[in-house]
């Protein structure tokens, strides 16, 4: 009886579904609503549950061979209903595996190397044999069958022993740049996220898509020769052992409130008394439920740091920092530009307060982003390096605190982290000389409209060419975020989005939570909206048709909804305007006659909007014969 209960239950909830949404609904979705881990409203289901690993790792890295070493004692607790009978771990690392060659960009296959090399494996103190057919690997998944499945609420205990060489010439996001400075993110082996949607996470990371993360806490033990510093995800615990008495205190010194300290100035990086006098250091970093962990390294860099409080957040204190090669012309001015970043985006935009006690930008040669950290290259000119730092820190909204699912949905974060610049870059560049709005347009247009042009909701992994890829995620995405806000208004935008980021902060939501939140908190079914601009085939182009003189049309021709302003000018001087929202679009409508209520002779017609970002403009005006 109780299956055909379920099935039943299941049935008449599916079909109350399906009446109150517009939108195409999976079918692991729909049984995510049916078993109440999602709920219609946008908000996390009665039933929603989330796994949770606990990290100590002890390592050692080796600048000259370019080598991790590494043990790792995890604790892993299964909250979900399931019973699991494997555990896979996702192994970044092996993107560089010469037996992978699954790979979005072209690597030069002569300096692959072996990927993580995991040497020992336990479970619950029994060592694993690493070689039967119990432990596969396949692309960055390693898949562990369990001898005794793990019940649900219950934990286990897993220790592994690995290494990780970073190969030379082969910097994907992170990585080996020469001159002794390195960026470690793909070094150890990660318990996937196991979901309500999926199960387990085995998608592989081949390069575009990035990654997906389950919220975990962290103590990582970090050796490094004596000389190198490091930055890492997380609060460095025992500086008083790693920095001699001079740099100690102004460590110190730039925890006090409002005072910027350069630890390491020029002419000291390469002073080998900044650290302790030790062949070797060991720095310890803490961090609690982030999704990740990276650290940089360099014996080379200069160290600025500062300290601010959040003063809409009980005058919360966060950590900065910037760790940057002394021949860098704009990096000395990027602790300051991160004070303004971190103020603007707990305060204006999206007006919540920056959730962790640290911030690190270390200068690699990349522009990625890091639970706490930024790897980011210098820009050629100060407009690029206020973008990066602004995209790259805003990144820590979209996906370390709400946890997105890159390697589905690239847009749930890449769409954030695109918007963001374009809020704040005024206050930082003159319109005159930047338009960040303008720019994306123009980069937008360049693949609008275009055949291999696919719907914002298609699912990042399956976008394997570099330009779909970049315009669903990226470009649509922004502009879609751009024109909601036109049409909702800054103010109930911005009250719907700082919902959506309290209702999932530290969860993993799905594009469907992020609709049913904006539905609910607007207080308008806005499927519509998401229809045309997130599920259908679309580009924006309106146009004017006058089948006769006293009869206007105005015909959307790429079907997506775009605002409009229709200005009628007549043959006395005078004119006649009028403003229309994208909702006149609604339920696919592809034509709207525009009324002529004035008696006058008509000059000309013209479509316009302070957004307008019509692919054809040849098409938004008529003028008429005399």
């Amino acid at each position: 009886m109780k299956p055909l209960f379920i099935i039943v239950f299941t049935f008449f909830y599916l079909l109350l579904f399906s009446q109150s949404s517009e939108l195409f609904i999976p079918l692991n979705i729909r049984e995510a609503y049916a078993n109440k881990t999602r709920d219609l409203s946008g908000k996390p289901g009665t039933k929603y549950w989330q796994n949770k690993p606990s990290y100590r790792m002890d390592i050692e890295f080796d600048p000259v061979q370019y080598k991790i070493n590494g043990v790792a004692d995890i604790t892993y607790i299964n909250n979900s209903p399931d019973t699991l009978t494997e555990i896979v771990f996702t192994l970044l690392g092996d993107i560089y595996n010469k037996n992978n060659f699954s790979h979005d960009w072209q690597m030069d296959r002569s300096f692959m190397n072996d990927g993580v090399v995991i040497e020992e494996i336990k479970i619950n103190d029994k060592k694993i044999n690493i070689n039967n057919d119990g432990v596969s690997r396949s692309g960055t998944n390693m898949i562990i069958g369990l001898d005794k499945p793990l019940l649900p609420k219950a934990n286990t205990d897993i220790y592994i022993k690995w290494s990780f060489i970073h190969p030379e010439n082969l910097n994907i996001r992170e990585g080996n740049y020469g001159d002794s400075t390195f960026m470690n993110a793909f070094f150890y082996p990660k318990i996937a996220v196991y979901d309500d949607l999926d199960g387990w996470d085995k998608h592989n990371y081949s390069g575009f898509a990035e990654f997906f993360g389950e919220f975990a806490d962290y103590e990582v033990n970090i050796t490094v020769p004596g000389d190198f510093k490091i930055w890492a995800t997380g609060e460095l615990q025992n500086p008083e052992k790693v920095l001699s008495e001079t740099y100690l205190q102004r460590w110190k010194d730039a925890h006090i409130t409002g005072k910027v300290v350069q630890i390491i100035e020029p002419g000291e990086f390469d002073k080998r008394e900044v650290t302790l006098p030790d062949k070797k250091l060991n720095w310890t970093f803490k961090a609690q439920n982030v999704p990740d962990f990276a650290f940089g390294t360099s014996n080379r860099f200069l160290w600025d740091a500062k300290t601010i409080e959040l003063l809409n957040d009980n005058n919360r204190k966060v950590f900065l920092n910037t760790a940057y090669g002394v021949k860098r012309k704009f990096y000395p001015r990027i602790i300051g530009l991160l004070d303004t970043v971190i103020f603007n985006f707990s305060t204006k935009f999206p007006g919540i307060p920056y959730p962790y006690p640290s911030m690190s930008i270390f200068n690699g040669n990349a522009g990625m982003e890091f639970p706490m950290m930024c790897n980011d290259a210098e820009e050629p000119d100060w407009r690029g390096n206020v973008g990066l730092t602004y995209h790259e820190a805003g990144h820590t909204y979209f996906p370390f605190y709400v946890g997105t699912n890159e390697r589905k949905y690239a847009w749930m974060d890449e769409g954030w982290a695109s918007f963001i610049p374009g809020y704040f870059m005024g206050s930082h560049i003159p319109a005159d000389q930047f338009d960040y709005y303008k720019s994306r347009i123009k980069t937008y247009h360049q693949f609008a409209g275009n055949e291999a042009e696919v719907p914002i909701m298609t699912l990042t992994e399956h976008l394997r060419t570099r330009q779909p890829y970049r315009q669903a995620s990226y470009n649509k995405s922004y502009i879609a975020n751009i024109f909601l806000m036109e049409y909702l208004g800054e103010e109930r935008f911005l009250n719907c989005l700082q919902e959506y980021i309290k209702r999932w902060a530290g969860k993993h939501p799905m594009p469907y939570d992020f609709f049913k939140t904006f539905n609910e908190i607007s207080g308008e079914n806005l499927d519509w909206f998401w229809k045309s601009w997130y599920f259908d085939i679309g580009y924006p182009d309106l146009g004017i048709i006058m089948p006769d003189s006293k009869t206007i049309v105005v015909e959307n021709f790429g079907r997506l909804p775009l605002p409009f302003v229709t200005i009628i000018n007549y043959e006395d001087g005078t004119n006649n305007t009028m403003e229309y929202n994208m909702k006149i679009w609604k339920n696919s409508k592809t034509k709207l006659v525009v009324p002529v209520t004035i008696e006058k002779k008509i000059r000309n017609i013209t479509l316009e909007n302070p957004k307008f970002i019509d692919l054809d403009t040849s098409n938004n005006s008529v003028i008429l014969k005399k």
